[in-house]
């Protein structure tokens, strides 16, 4: 799942909140990824936590409840020079629709979250004029020109993820809202598909991990708390963030190659 220019529009019109979610689904239906009822997921959404990431960018998407409204796995990006009020003091200049049937959505969110980890992508999207412009600064600020966290020395664990659709934004934010409750620095690392380190207190770097079920993260805390903040965190996602977590996570197939030298 690759994010083409056909999947990019800028709007100029100065937008509420509820008209932009209303733009993006209307995309959508139109490219024939959902049916019109997706938008009240995307409500709904928004209802139960914020998909707004940081650095001006929104990610909506709709509930597990309205997940047969999508018809097929696909993206909108919406550019908004001027900014949508996306509440709590947030601004939002790009709004990217998702919608998936399974955890095919993860890919691009980690391109997308990935891509505009550089605080100053937000400011060339408003000057951007056209979507081959858009597409540009996207992937001209890809996951391996981006710094990472270094590890340090401290407590560490790894726990495997259990939600059946990964770390989306939602248990994303659930375990981020967690991480910061504790002092100590918290770096994570996604074991399986060898993404991070990144800060356990950002959000979008989180969510950038890719994280799918059955995949391995390691956590390095470093603090006073150290230990609390682990416990915390195995609990939680032994919880499922705030979704109702697999029973029998399953573990990602490895290569020959792995399989071979294990």
């Amino acid at each position: 799942m690759q994010l083409c220019e056909q999947d990019i529009f800028i709007s100029h019109e100065r937008v509420d909140k509820l008209t932009a979610l209303q733009f993006v689904c209307e995309k959508l239906v139109a490219a024939g990824n959902t049916t019109p009822e997706y938008l009240q997921g995307m409500l709904a959404r928004e209802a139960q936590i914020s998909t707004y990431l940081g650095h001006g960018i929104a990610i909506p998407h709709g509930t597990a409840d309205t997940r047969h409204a999508v018809l097929n796995t696909g993206v909108k990006v919406i550019v908004f020079p001027q900014g949508v009020d996306w509440e709590e003091g947030n601004v939002a200049f790009m709004v990217a629709g998702i919608a998936a049937r399974s955890n095919e959505h993860l890919d691009i969110l980690r391109q997308l979250t990935r891509a505009l980890s550089d605080e100053s992508v937000p400011h060339a999207l408003a000057q951007a004029a056209t979507p081959a412009e858009v597409l540009a600064i996207l992937t001209g600020n890809s996951a391996e020109n981006a710094p990472h966290e270094s590890p340090r020395e401290g407590e560490q664990a790894t726990f495997v993820i259990r939600n059946p659709h990964g770390l989306h934004a939602r248990p994303s934010a659930v375990l981020v809202k967690l991480i910061k409750q504790f002092q100590s620095r918290v770096i994570v690392e996604n074991i399986d598909n060898a993404a991070g380190p990144v800060d356990g207190k950002n959000l979008m770097k989180v969510v950038s991990l890719g994280a799918k079920m059955g995949h391995r993260m390691r956590f390095t805390a470093s603090g006073t708390d150290a230990r609390r903040v682990l416990a915390a965190i195995e609990q939680g996602i032994d919880k499922g963030l705030g979704e109702t977590p697999s029973t029998r996570p399953e573990q990602p197939k490895r290569s020959w190659l792995a399989r071979l030298f294990s």
